[in-house]
């Protein structure tokens, strides 16, 4: 009996002393607001209640600042704009103070500009957005590590390589169970886990199941309730779902315009339960200590979500058209301006307002108020405050290629009385393009090559109300330009027609192609395979936006020949079925591609649709999405879109898509429009064994929602660009993507004036010798010099870069230009390293 009670009583002090050691749970409570820009509250209105906002947090964060970190009041800015406004529009002194909090860890400022739509997004939209998180690090010398998406339920795959590449290491999402066609109630697969991007980089993502309150784990705002959120986190921790013993709740503000909060503070001992430890965060805290403890232990994720509240753009698309035409104008832009700065540093100082200006609407035009469903907000103030943000965009990108074209072409030696002209290529490759130059001198002339003298064929077309001198310009040098000659007075030599035509019949070397009336290709016949890579879908062909099965319907179709010539012939369709449109269909006689102009003149409400069924048996389909080339297939599939909480029924459309099986494709490329629909995808299922697109040309989607702008805000002229390449191989990432920027990125040609600096020839700014590795940006730097991005389609991880001029210091940057370490020159040329798929910048000083 005494053996009995002593073993019991050994018993019971062990299992006490082994609770005695057990570690505390660790809960983190994180403090802010909300910003919900252009939806409850104007920029002016949210300005006014940051400051607010602002002072209260300064003055209790400093009253604090003796008592124990974990206790100390922390303020945590959930987007980068809070910082903006505070920076403009307070004394340096008292901006000051907030960077003192950061350093001293009790307030965090995270890269996201705005709590943002990406989906409907470019790779380099997005990563401009970053730049003033760059410019705050630089400035200021403050890390900022935290990027975040917001409320919106779904989240693209290529984001986290881009936040990586920025310099974020973590990020929380908690989603709105509301207006949403996504399954966001219910247990996800993972809690917690390394979203990791294609190139291998990765973000730690804290993204808890919700089960329908928005104000608890999981929402956008689970520390709403403080008590009700440490209670929460307290009883998943040590769970077979959760088997952590650290959390955090994050995200305070909820719909609520203003959050001044003493709680959070003073109540820290009456919330902290037994064996539990409650921390006042910084969110940065939370994520370090989960890192050092589990890091190594967590699952990873590789999977796209799909567009939920990213669709809404579309209900606008002279605005998001408009910025998705000018971020790709702003490439030959920007690359054009960088070789001239290399020498003429202040260049273009001029434009400093003009930019900024810009940079600010990249930023903020992404901001989730376009589900526009607040009474504080009209459909026609938003809509007059979208136009603004697209006019600063458009505006600034105009004028830089105006004056950096202008000023190189004051920098190119000439030599002799007659007319000389460049063509300047801003992509990395040596390229074949269709060079168009504004003209108004005699037409009767030949063209030649200054460099090798031969006599270039050309023809003049109409475009745009002006006319202009079309030629085929061959082996234009990587980001670089090849000079032309003009000759007056003189006769060209002529060529027979490089094309066919009987009715509706067209045929070329390449193809022979059946058009309808209003635009629809019936047929299109490769000739040297003998493939017809249209196929009728659901009633449709390729460019169909008609909904009947009688595409040669003639009613008011109208089919005509424009800019025939001895480069290229146009065929323009018009028509006023199913909604008055113009479509322009460009075949050339040396060139494989089939450049597609299509315009819809009238407004319009639901969506409207071009269709493209391909003839592609078993397809796989392959798209940009943000930052990331993707399958449209789900991961059990072995796609890149995940079974569970996904919404798939429009996918991101960015510069490509790409049709194709193991031995044909085809590969489409897209300037103007942001998403597209698989065959009859759904909200909840994906079409994957489709070969149709239908490409999201506008409209109000989810409209019984009431979101977004109705009536395309009144405009009644909007533009679709297209291009098609069939390719007898399976799919290539690197040439689809070529294919797309040739298409979307045309030549620059500008006379030259004649200076002294370049030469009379031709030039050619940096080569490399990896066909992979795209230069996707060549900009001024932020700080002085060049700025380089390249993004790597393929497997090879190693590239040589040679500039033309030997640089003082190359330096490998995150994409927001912040120096990460210094690269060796080794004559006029550097090694890159990247891994598949990634994207890497560096800098470029003079």
């Amino acid at each position: 009996m005494k053996l009995q009670l002593f073993i019991v009583s050994f018993l019971l002090i062990s299992i006490f002393t082994n609770a005695q050691n057990i570690e505390k749970k660790r809960l983190y409570l994180g403090n802010d607001t909300h910003v919900d820009l252009m939806y409850n509250g104007t920029e002016e209105k949210w300005s006014q209640l940051i400051l607010e906002m602002s002072d209260f947090y300064l003055k209790l964060g400093e009253s604090t600042l003796k008592e124990e970190p974990a206790k100390q009041s922390k303020w945590n800015y959930d987007c980068a704009y809070n910082l903006w406004v505070l920076e403009n529009k307070t004394s340096p002194e008292y901006f000051q103070r907030i960077i003192a909090q950061i350093k001293n860890q009790q307030a965090s400022v995270p890269y996201n500009f705005t709590l943002p739509l990406y989906g409907a997004s470019t790779a380099e939209s997005v990563l401009r957005s970053f730049y003033y998180g760059g410019h705050l690090e630089r400035k200021y010398g403050i890390d900022v590590d935290i990027a975040v998406c917001q409320e919106n339920a779904t989240i693209p795959l290529g984001l986290t390589s881009l936040w990586a590449g920025s310099g974020a290491m973590y990020s929380w999402k908690g989603v709105c169970n509301c207006a949403s066609k996504s399954l966001t109630i219910g247990t996800r697969k993972h809690e917690i886990y390394w979203n990791t991007g294609l190139d291998g980089q990765r973000t730690l993502m804290k993204w808890y199941s919700n089960y329908g309150w928005n104000g608890e784990l999981g929402g956008y705002a689970e520390n709403l309730e403080p008590t009700m959120a440490v209670i929460k986190m307290d009883t998943m921790c040590d769970t077979k779902r959760y088997p952590y013993r650290i959390a955090g709740a994050f995200g305070k503000g909820w719909d609520n315009m203003i959050n001044l909060s003493y709680d959070m503070q003073w109540g820290v001992k009456y919330r902290t339960r037994p064996n539990t430890k409650v921390f006042i965060s910084n969110e940065l805290d939370f994520f370090k200590d989960f890192e050092t403890t589990y890091g190594d232990k967590l699952p990873a994720e590789t999977l796209s979500y799909g567009n939920e509240w990213d669709l809404l753009p579309v209900s606008f698309m002279t605005v998001t058209g408009g910025i998705r035409r000018s971020m790709e104008k702003l490439r030959n832009a920007e690359a054009m301006a960088s070789i001239i700065v290399v020498d003429s540093p202040d260049a273009f100082k001029n434009l400093a307002d003009a930019k900024k200006e810009a940079f600010y609407a990249i930023s903020i035009i992404s901001a989730h108020g376009w589900t526009i469903d607040h009474p504080s907000i009209t459909k026609k103030q938003f809509a007059d405050w979208a136009r603004i943000q697209e006019y600063r965009i458009r505006n600034y990108t105009d004028l830089l290629l105006a004056q950096s074209a202008k000023l190189l072409s004051e920098k190119i030696i000439t030599k002799g009385l007659n007319k000389r002209f460049y063509a300047f290529n801003a992509l990395n490759w040596v390229r074949t393009n269709v060079n168009d130059l504004k003209y108004s001198g005699s037409k009767n002339i030949i063209v030649t090559e200054v460099d090798s003298k031969k006599q270039i064929p050309f023809q003049f077309i109409e475009k745009n109300g002006s006319t202009y001198l079309r030629i085929m310009a061959e082996n234009i040098p990587s980001v670089g330009y090849k000079v032309f000659e003009i000759l007056e007075n003189e006769i060209a030599i002529s060529r027979k027609s490089f094309f066919k035509q009987k009715g509706n019949n067209f045929e070329t070397d390449f193809y022979k192609i059946t058009l309808a009336n209003d635009g629809t290709i019936t047929s299109l016949v490769d000739k040297k395979s003998g493939k017809d890579y249209a196929k009728q879908t659901n009633g449709k062909y390729l460019n169909d936006l008609n909904v009947t099965t009688n595409p040669m319907s003639k009613g008011k179709n109208i089919l005509t020949i424009e800019n025939s010539g001895d480069i290229s012939f146009t065929i323009k369709c018009a028509s006023e079925a199913p909604v008055k449109h113009i479509s322009k269909i460009t075949l050339y006689r040396n060139s494989p591609r089939i450049d597609i102009e299509n315009e819809i003149n009238q407004n319009f409400t639901k969506p409207i649709y071009h269709a493209y069924s391909f003839n592609i048996d078993n397809p796989t389909i392959w798209h940009e999405e943000v930052g990331a080339v993707v399958k449209a297939k789900y991961e059990s599939e072995g796609g890149h879109y995940s079974n569970h909480m996904s919404r798939v029924d429009h996918l991101t459309l960015n510069h490509f898509v790409d049709v194709s099986n193991e031995k044909e494709g085809i590969t489409l490329s897209d300037l103007d429009c942001l998403f597209m629909k698989v065959g009859n995808s759904e909200t909840q299922k994906l079409d994957s064994e489709s070969a149709q697109i239908n490409i999201l040309a506008g409209g109000q989607i989810d409209e019984n929602f009431n979101l977004g702008i109705p009536k395309q805000g009144g405009d009644s002229l909007f533009f679709q660009n297209y291009a098609l390449l069939p390719h007898a191989s399976a799919f290539n990432q690197t040439d689809a993507m070529k294919f797309a920027l040739e298409h979307q990125n045309p030549l620059v040609s500008e006379m030259i004036k004649g200076g002294n600096e370049f030469d009379e020839k031709q030039y050619s700014f940096l080569k490399t010798d990896n066909k992979d590795l795209l230069l996707w940006a060549l900009k001024p730097a932020e700080d002085g010099g060049v700025a380089a991005r390249f993004w790597n389609m393929g497997m090879t991880n190693e590239t040589k870069i040679e500039l033309v001029k030997k640089p003082k210091n190359v330096n490998f940057a995150t994409h927001v230009e912040t120096i990460i370490d210094k690269l060796p020159v080794v004559n006029n040329g550097i090694t890159l390293k990247t891994n598949q798929q990634q994207m890497k910048t560096i800098l470029i000083e003079y």
